[in-house]
């Protein structure tokens, strides 16, 4: 009897290494089954320098998913003198590839300024020193081949009020009219600035710059943009 106990207390050890070893799996499947989602809503009115009537932005960024495995969702919209400028959707499947960075693939649809259909491939993360990196290649329901990249981060001046500044290009692999050649053909560089009462909600002021590099004659002229806005968090 006394010549079994330690082979008995190193079983119940044993047992007991491995219940806790089955629990934290439990725990860990249950963790990655589990549902999160974020989604940010972004509405803005202001001013486009040199144009009459005022402009507004409106945009859903945000997802829903485990960790692996998301369904992202964007829209953006421009309205200018009463009339809608430019309306994007976008929804893709993400899964994860590494920690902060997940691959993308899905479609996009432009209502305005016409009607487009694009496959999308892309990634998108967090590089270092906390920089959102959003990477786009779009592929055109008539073949044309264009691309997206975004860049932007948070710095805090204080608790509550940051600034983030952002610079956005848009790249075409071919002529896609008449005004748009191919190269870098949009660069949207801008600062926001706005004050977190709480992490869901925060008034912004935003000014931006655009410009159109390779645009020909006739084409689009450089426009500084300023904009007041709210940005909720859910």
């Amino acid at each position: 009897m006394t010549n079994n106990c330690p082979k008995q207390t190193a079983s119940l050890r044993w047992l007991a290494a491995a219940a806790l070893g089955l629990s934290a799996l439990s725990a860990q499947a249950m963790e990655d089954e589990s549902i999160y989602s974020y989604t940010k809503v972004e509405a803005g009115t202001g001013k486009i320098r040199g144009q009459a009537g005022s402009s507004q932005s409106f945009s859903v960024d945000g997802w829903i998913g485990g960790d692996f495995n998301r369904l992202w969702y964007q829209f953006d919209g421009e309205r200018t003198g009463g009339r809608t400028e430019a309306a994007e959707l976008q929804l893709l499947y993400g899964r994860y590839i590494a920690p902060f960075w997940d691959a993308q693939v899905g479609l996009r649809h432009d209502a305005r300024p016409g009607q487009r259909n694009y496959l999308t491939v892309g990634v998108r993360g967090l590089a270092p020193y906390a920089f959102d990196v959003d990477l786009k290649l779009f592929v055109r329901n008539d073949g044309k081949v264009s691309a997206r990249t975004r860049f932007e981060n948070d710095f805090l001046l204080t608790n509550r009020f940051i600034a983030r500044p952002y610079i956005n290009v848009e790249w075409s692999a071919s002529n896609l009219d008449a005004t748009v050649r191919r190269g870098p053909y949009q660069t949207d560089v801008g600062l926001q600035a706005r004050y977190e009462f709480n992490r869901q909600v925060a008034p912004y002021v935003d000014v931006s710059r655009t410009f159109y590099p390779r645009a020909q004659s006739g084409g689009p002229r450089p426009a500084t943009t300023v904009r007041a806005g709210l940005r909720v968090i859910f």
